[in-house]
């Protein structure tokens, strides 16, 4: 029986022990057989294990009530509120030792920023052409919570999202030619550059 490849999603819970054991046993034939999927579960094993030394800090009691007397709608921010810059920290499109092929690259990729509040994972898959799919994980030093996604170009606000109380969420048929991501969760803003028409 040929069984479906395995998101990055999937090997991410495949990685920490959430996946039903019959589809646990699939997933891990997958990745013992296929070099892509191999990276993401290894990749992903030591990029979980970074996360959890990173430490964590709650803002005073005061900052975090300055801070909530902010809050807004995350697409409509007062210019003079305080935006966390993401850094890329990774990015499978780019050049790297390994087996994958020059196609799946195309097809699919991570790519992983770090910030002051912890890192998140985008993973990008075409979908059609000028669009793709986008899986996020969100790993903030906040711990669990619903947070507010908005994707933009050249600043105009183009998708909306919510993700769920563990930090994941998806977005379907976006436009590559979206230029920027945010992050609104509590007391956090997060804002990352985007570059999604590589490939």
């Amino acid at each position: 029986m040929v069984t479906r490849r395995p998101t990055f999603t999937e090997i991410v819970d495949w990685v920490e022990g959430r996946l039903p054991s019959e589809r646990a046993e699939q997933v891990a034939a997958e990745v013992a057989a296929d070099d892509a999927s191999a990276d993401a579960a290894a990749w992903m094993t030591r990029f979980l294990s970074d996360a959890r030394l990173l430490p964590l800090v709650a803002p005073p009691a005061a900052l975090s009530a300055r801070l909530r007397g902010l809050l807004g709608d995350p697409a409509h921010l007062p210019p003079e509120v305080r935006w966390s810059a993401a850094h890329l920290l990774y990015d499978t499109r780019e050049p790297i030792t390994g087996t994958r092929s020059a196609e799946a690259a195309l097809d699919h990729a991570h790519l992983a920023f770090e910030t002051e509040h912890g890192r998140f994972v985008v993973e990008v898959h075409r979908a059609m052409p000028g669009h793709v799919d986008l899986n996020g994980l969100l790993l903030l030093d906040h711990g669990a919570g619903v947070a507010d996604v908005t994707l933009l170009e050249d600043g105009v606000v183009r998708r909306l999202a919510r993700t769920t109380p563990d930090g994941r969420f998806e977005l379907t048929e976006v436009p590559d030619s979206i230029d920027e991501l945010r992050i609104v969760v509590r007391d956090t803003r997060i804002a990352a550059a985007l570059d999604l028409t590589r490939g």
